[in-house]
């Protein structure tokens, strides 16, 4: 369902909540583009713009319905942060990790844990987050009469600053040298958790995307969500769509970033530049032919993105459905498709958000304007993960049907 700049007559009807949610994200961003670049600049901690989410009712939507819920889909999940994301794509960025972090402990609990674990959501109005980064150094967890004691320190832990809860993974290594890890739920106010505020970059600047660290932070048994073994690659093809599912959402931030900067670029455009000095007869650079043409290169390009974005959120959606009925072939598929989302979204999302300039004139360069924004959110954001692996993958999975093996980054 995701939304395009161009109108997409005969898609589906948005249900009556869908367009009252969707009402509410452009809300949120209309209210947040009001001072964006300044608060980008400033480059200060999201503490408001967490709690514009918990304001806006956007928070609890991916709790399952069975447990009291909405259980949103992820189209919808996707499409609220699209739309919030073409004026504040750091935001956006916060709620989309928090949609994905709240629905996937549910994969592993009980019903009873379950729902408890949804009650409390919905009474508390949580926002989740992430404890870094997979790779390097893990967090380290020792087991202890009632629950376990876990140390460390993760770098990349997007929205740890401002967040309620913490879906993170320890390694518990066992009597027997063997290891294993643990899924848990931390609460930010516990004893000897440590938020730095230490995330200063080109872009992305409002993730809080800061180093999270756990000193003697005593874990009680209720909040260990599972235990995931030692890799994902022996979990259930349902239970590791968690990578998608992240995949898919970096696709969806880049797709805002490259709509919000062209939608930037079309008021300037219409507003303040000039026809060049050649653009004879000219009376609005609306009317200059070439720059006409980099509009309509860049409206081709990106609703050809939300398209296969659209399909790839769809293909989540229905992997979701599946539950345990999910084959490995089938997450594969899902996998790979996302992956495809994933590197055309790289590849325009970086291209447009740098030609905008070259629609809009030399003053648009100036720094009161804030256009750089967007392509620094895009440009810092794409590194996440090297593009060139995502391409290896497809080519692989098309050319000699290898599927990937689950891991944090597949």
């Amino acid at each position: 369902m995701t939304a395009s700049l161009l109108t997409r007559h005969g898609a589906p009807v948005p249900s009556d909540r869908e367009r009252e949610l969707f009402e509410a994200a452009e809300a949120l961003g209309k209210a947040l583009a009001a001072d964006v670049r300044e608060r980008d600049a400033a480059n200060r901690p999201p503490v408001a713009e967490a709690q514009a989410l918990r304001d806006s009712g956007l928070l609890p939507l991916t709790v399952p319905a069975r447990f009291g819920g909405e259980g949103i889909s992820w189209s919808t999940a996707f499409e609220i942060v699209q739309r919030i994301g073409r004026q504040d794509n750091s935001t956006a960025q916060l709620l989309g990790y928090h949609y994905i972090f709240q629905a996937f402990p549910y994969l592993d609990l009980d019903d009873d844990a379950a729902a408890r674990l949804a009650e409390q959501t919905l009474a508390g109005g949580w926002l989740f987050s992430s404890t870094g980064t997979p790779q390097g150094q893990q967090v380290q967890a020792r087991r202890v009469e009632g629950g376990y004691v876990i140390n460390g320190r993760k770098p990349f832990a997007t929205g740890s600053y401002v967040a309620d809860r913490i879906y993170g993974r320890a390694i518990l290594t066992r009597e027997d040298g063997t290891s294993t890890r643990l899924a848990l739920l931390i609460d930010t106010a516990w004893e000897g958790v440590v938020r730095h505020d230490d995330w200063d970059v080109l872009g992305s600047r409002l993730t809080a995307t800061n180093t999270i660290e756990f000193r003697d932070v005593f874990v009680p048994d209720a909040a260990v969500v599972a235990d995931l073994g030692a890799s994902d690659e022996a979990r259930a093809p349902h239970q590791v769509l968690a990578t998608p599912a992240f995949q898919l959402l970096f696709s969806t931030a880049y797709l805002a970033a490259a709509e919000g900067a062209v939608l930037a670029a079309r008021d300037y455009t219409r507003s303040t530049s000039r026809p060049w000095y050649h653009a004879e007869g000219l009376e609005s650079a609306a009317e200059d032919p070439f720059i006409l043409n980099h509009y309509g290169s860049f409206v081709a390009h990106l609703t050809g993105l939300s398209a296969v974005v659209r399909e790839a959120a769809q293909a989540l959606d229905w992997a979701w459905g599946q539950g345990a009925a999910l084959t490995a072939a089938e997450r594969a598929g899902v996998a790979e498709q996302v992956a495809a989302a994933k590197v055309l979204a790289h590849e325009v999302a970086l291209d447009v958000t740098a030609k905008v300039y070259d629609a809009m004139g030399a003053r648009a360069a100036g720094t009161g304007y804030g256009f750089d924004r967007h392509w620094r959110d895009v440009r810092t954001h794409t590194l996440h993960d090297p593009v060139a692996y995502k391409y290896n993958e497809l080519g692989r999975f098309f050319l000699n049907g290898t599927e990937p093996i689950p891991s944090a980054y597949r």
